[in-house]
């Protein structure tokens, strides 16, 4: 795919053009008529049999019920049909935009954002048989030359190579066709390695001399529909009736369309203002006008018929639930719960338990006020905090906060304004070998902003009153500090493509590199008696390359001026200091941590960090079908302190490279978790063994 870049759209000054999308899912449009005539067969004989009564609960017989019920209605319907009309925009200025302008999923007349987000097609993507990463796992055969359209195309053949004694030499995968004049895709047929399980037929075409895609025609298969059907019509009176299966294929159908394609127009930067996805009708009234051909009356009929068995069986409350849950909430009606408050440990608290709640837009659509408690078993202690936030644009993220909370945090931490349920979900655990807390009564207001799609920003005041909750001593400061302070926290993320919803906005597709900012100053007004300036800030970057997967995180900062020590920072470890046994080399990571490393142990006011991690380029099979791949990581760090004598607790600075290696065993013996076994090198490294090694253990896909 040299040419690729060369032949894409995406070369062009600009384009835009629509699309319109079905999806389905039925038996084999070839069977159709076969599994219309057995349910109706079957119906009548279950009308002949005597009406029994058998225990069953309520939920079971309910299950029972909405069944029978789907099945009778797929006499006439297919099980589930989604339109989508689409309008995409590129320009080499502005970005690209794409404007969902209608759409209808069978089954919820209200919009799911996070499924309209979905791109089931081979837009703008390279395909999986044609990437360099899977050149390995295909053998192709260029197979003939022929003439499409007038213009010479090579024909290719592939077949995917499993097992080299077993395979058939005469059995392919599909076929490539590629323009003999520009080197350019155009067409791929690809057909599964069983029978009867999917094809697929995708078709470029050759507009302003870029290869755009007009066509997109799919069917994978998706399991059976299965019926249990009795062998004999009667059975004697002492002997037992004996069944056979009936089996229909069930297929998920994808066509997508492509038309009204305009190039190297005149665009508006208008035009790209907002977000990159943008929904601008999502109730199916305008989808006639983009239709490439009329329903079948099968189609018709699925939703009607669909939607009132989802409402029915309440499957929309289920979908949001899991929607919600990815988002790291439990909406309950006009409440979402906090997953993240729900439990903690710590060493200081031991076990934290708490709950979350925040008002959504159920409640309101411009205020959402929220609040948590939390409680420590080993402190004995409530913690507690209360907000609400304003929204000021329905357009874009725009919320004016006012907020209290009486809270402890550890030490020495940068800023984690920005980050994801994910990225947090990894902090949870990190401190439960560190004691270096402080309590922060806080009172602040913020204001959070989206200047762009990849821009967002918030500035935060706060008034706090802080004490340290360890022996810890600053200078002549009493242990009670008074602040004041300014932050201006900043991410920026490129790639990342967004989609406001009205629960907020939602970040559909993470991409990378992402840059993360902040600065945070301390003033002597309003009561506070600090003066300092802290900067924080890392990058994040990922891709994939023959080598495999790559990570790369560098992160660094700087404080100056008169502060305690959690304005400055802590290299964070994830070992406990106070023991050598194998249980404490066995850590959970965190999103900056160094996993040999003593936890509480160095602190710096200033410092850069580099975590780099590679994925090998090779997968094996353990136990079960799961693959599992090796990655490999560095992670090293230095820093300094000016004037380490002025915090009096223990700890050390760090001022030469602390460094470890390590190898992660991705998704160990095939199962969802992974094994990292790390050692320390360098100046930091001791002579005995069980100081240098950590174990690292985490759940795969975090």
């Amino acid at each position: 795919m040299q040419n690729y870049k060369k032949n894409s759209p995406q070369a062009l000054d600009s384009y835009q053009f629509k699309s319109y999308s079905k999806i389905s899912i039925d038996v084999d449009q070839d069977s159709i008529a076969d599994y219309q005539n057995f349910l109706a067969k079957r119906t009548d004989s279950l009308a002949k049999i005597e009406k029994r009564t058998f225990k069953q609960k309520d939920k079971e017989k309910k299950d029972s019920l909405l069944g029978e019920d789907f099945v009778n209605a797929t006499k006439e319907s297919q099980f589930f049909l989604w339109e989508k009309a689409t309008e995409h925009q590129f320009s080499q200025k502005y970005g690209d935009k794409t404007n969902i302008l209608d759409s209808r999923m069978s089954g919820f007349p209200n919009p799911i954002y996070e499924a309209l987000a979905l791109n089931i097609s081979y837009l703008n993507r390279i395909p999986r048989q044609l990437s360099p990463e899977n050149r390995n796992i295909y053998r192709y055969y260029l197979s003939d030359t022929i003439e499409i359209d007038n213009r010479k195309t090579y024909v290719i053949k592939f077949k995917e190579i499993t097992n080299k004694l077993k395979q058939n030499p005469r059995k392919y995968n599909g076929k490539i066709y590629i323009d003999a004049e520009n080197y350019a895709l155009k067409k791929l047929e690809t057909s599964s390695k069983k029978r009867n399980e999917g094809s697929g037929t995708i078709i470029w075409k050759p507009i302003n001399n870029k290869w755009f895609l007009v066509s997109e025609n799919l069917k994978v298969k998706m399991g059976d529909s299965r019926f249990e059907t009795a062998k004999k019509d009667s059975v004697k009176k002492d002997e037992k009736q004996k069944f056979k299966t009936k089996k229909f294929g069930n297929f998920l159908y994808v066509k997508n369309q492509y038309f009204d394609f305009e190039t190297n127009i005149t665009q508006q930067k208008s035009d790209f203002s907002g977000y990159s996805l943008e929904v601008k009708n999502a109730d199916g009234s305008l989808l006639s006008q983009y239709r490439t051909d009329s329903l079948s009356a099968r189609e018709s009929a699925t939703y009607q018929k669909i939607d009132t068995l989802v409402k029915k069986a309440d499957v929309e409350k289920r979908v949001s639930l899991i929607t919600n849950l990815l988002k790291g909430n439990i909406r309950y009606k006009m409440l979402d719960f906090d997953v993240l408050k729900f439990f903690e440990l710590n060493k200081y608290e031991s076990l934290r338990l708490g709950i979350g709640v925040k008002l959504n837009e159920k409640f309101s659509k411009t205020f959402s006020p929220d609040f948590y408690v939390g409680y420590g078993f080993k402190d004995h202690r409530w913690k507690y905090g209360i907000g609400l936030d304003t929204k000021l644009s329905s357009k874009r993220t725009s919320v004016f906060r006012v907020h209290y909370s009486d809270d402890i945090f550890a030490a020495g931490r940068i800023n984690k304004t920005f980050w994801d349920s994910s990225m947090k979900f990894n902090e949870l655990n990190m401190d439960i070998y560190n004691d270096h807390f402080y309590r922060n009564q806080q009172f602040g207001a913020s204001f959070l902003y989206d200047v762009s799609n990849s821009l967002s920003a918030k500035l935060a005041l706060n008034r706090e009153k802080q004490n340290a909750l360890f022996d810890y001593q600053y200078q002549n400061f009493d242990n009670d500090f008074q602040n004041f302070s300014t932050t201006l926290s900043l991410k920026y993320a490129p790639k990342d493509k967004n989609l406001m919803t009205p629960s907020g906005k939602l970040t559909y597709q993470k991409g990378y590199p992402q840059f993360y900012v902040n600065f945070e100053k301390g003033f002597e007004i309003l009561g506070g008696k600090l003066d300092y300036h802290r900067l924080d800030a890392f990058a994040i970057h990922q891709f994939k390359s023959k080598m495999g997967t790559s990570q790369i995180k560098i992160s660094g900062g700087i404080s100056s001026g008169s502060a305690p020590i959690w304005k400055n920072f802590e290299i964070v470890g994830d070992l406990n200091a106070f023991s050598t046994s194998l249980f404490s080399k066995i850590n959970t990571p965190s999103t900056f941590s160094f996993v040999t490393m003593p936890s509480g142990s160095f602190y710096v006011d200033q410092f850069a960090a580099l975590h780099f991690s590679q994925e090998l380029p090779f997968q094996f099979k353990t136990f079960g079908n799961r693959v599992s791949t090796i990655k490999l990581a560095y992670h090293s760090a230095i820093g300094g302190f000016k004037n380490p004598e002025n915090h009096q607790f223990d700890f050390k600075v760090l001022d030469h490279p602390y460094q470890e290696v390590g190898a992660v065993w991705n998704r160990f013996l095939g199962r969802g978790f992974d094994v990292g076994f790390f050692y320390r090198l360098g100046y930091y490294q001791t002579s005995n063994f069980n100081d240098n090694y950590g174990i690292q253990i985490k759940l795969s896909g975090f």
